[in-house]
């Protein structure tokens, strides 16, 4: 298949079973967006990460013929912002379980090769265990994940663009402001935006960027994560203030540009055959243990 896509991406939702049906027989990709319904800060909607996400996926899903946009998945894991009004959580193990029955119900159906595209950093390591859990079940799928900030296109523009530097995009500053303005700049209230770096952060801990960058006298990053009221005042993690629709622009071609990236490899990535090592006549159902059930 080609990258000649229209201007629309294909959507799963939209196909009747016979056309399902085909897209897996021809050997569609399967894009699946996953976003959250949280706070982000006093200026932004609690939509952002699935407004971001969705924007990111679906310019990237048209420019193909062989790829699917799936709907997104709506809520994520945000327990640890449960301290600030909006947000909805999703139980960690139901959120995994949820994702790995949609892909295992796309696998089902035919289809070798799910990407799970992220908008949500909390969801980020669930979203690893449940593609890898995916592929225990179904040895012949690839289903791979990735979070958009994480994209080397977005961090080396936002290298090259952005004002507030180092943490100024952690949650709901910069970045993800910018972009959302581009996007839905009459929803935008930057009266209410906010600088909010006041939280806690030493060499090692709390030095949380969206696009990886540190300070200079920072050094090995290690996870702690607790109630968002006792790192943030407003919401934010970072500078809202700087924020700009022209950022926001340049930051969702970046992205929209290395997902088209990630599409071409991952549509010819090879899928490889288990090739068990043991001596002995090992039988598949001897690994019903380590798939999930």
């Amino acid at each position: 298949m080609s990258c000649d896509g229209g201007s629309v991406p294909r959507r799963y939702d939209e196909l009747t079973w016979p056309e399902v049906d085909e897209a897996a027989e021809d050997g569609a990709m399967a894009v699946v967006p996953v976003g959250a319904t949280e706070d982000h800060g006093p200026h932004l909607p609690l939509d952002v990460d699935r407004r971001i996400v969705e924007a990111v996926c679906e310019p990237a899903v048209a420019a193909r013929d062989d790829a699917l946009l799936f709907p997104t998945v709506n809520h994520g894991y945000l327990p640890h912002h449960m301290d600030f009004p909006g947000g909805i959580t999703i139980r960690w193990r139901t959120f995994v379980d949820y994702v790995v029955d949609v892909c295992v119900s796309l696998a089902h159906h035919g289809f070798e090769r799910v990407l799970l595209v992220n908008g949500h950093g909390s969801n980020h390591h669930l979203l690893e265990l449940a593609s890898r859990q995916v592929m225990l079940q179904y040895p012949s799928v690839r289903c791979a994940m990735l979070s958009w900030w994480e994209i080397d296109e977005v961090r080396e523009t936002a290298s090259a663009v952005r004002e507030a530097g180092p943490q100024g995009s952690a949650h709901a500053g910069e970045m993800e402001t910018s972009i959302y303005m581009h996007l839905y700049p009459e929803r935008v209230d930057m009266d209410a935006a906010a600088r909010d770096v006041d939280y806690p952060e030493s060499r090692h801990f709390n030095n949380l960027d969206l696009a990886g960058q540190t300070r200079p006298e920072d050094s090995t990053p290690v996870t702690m994560l607790g109630w968002w009221s006792t790192i943030s005042e407003t919401g934010i993690l970072g500078d809202a203030t700087v924020a700009s629709t022209e950022t926001g622009e340049l930051l969702l071609e970046a992205a929209i540009e290395g997902l088209g990236s990630v599409l071409k490899e991952f549509a010819e990535y090879p899928i490889r055959s288990i090739d068990d090592r043991h001596a002995r006549t090992v039988t598949d159902r001897e690994y019903d243990p380590f798939r999930p059930r």
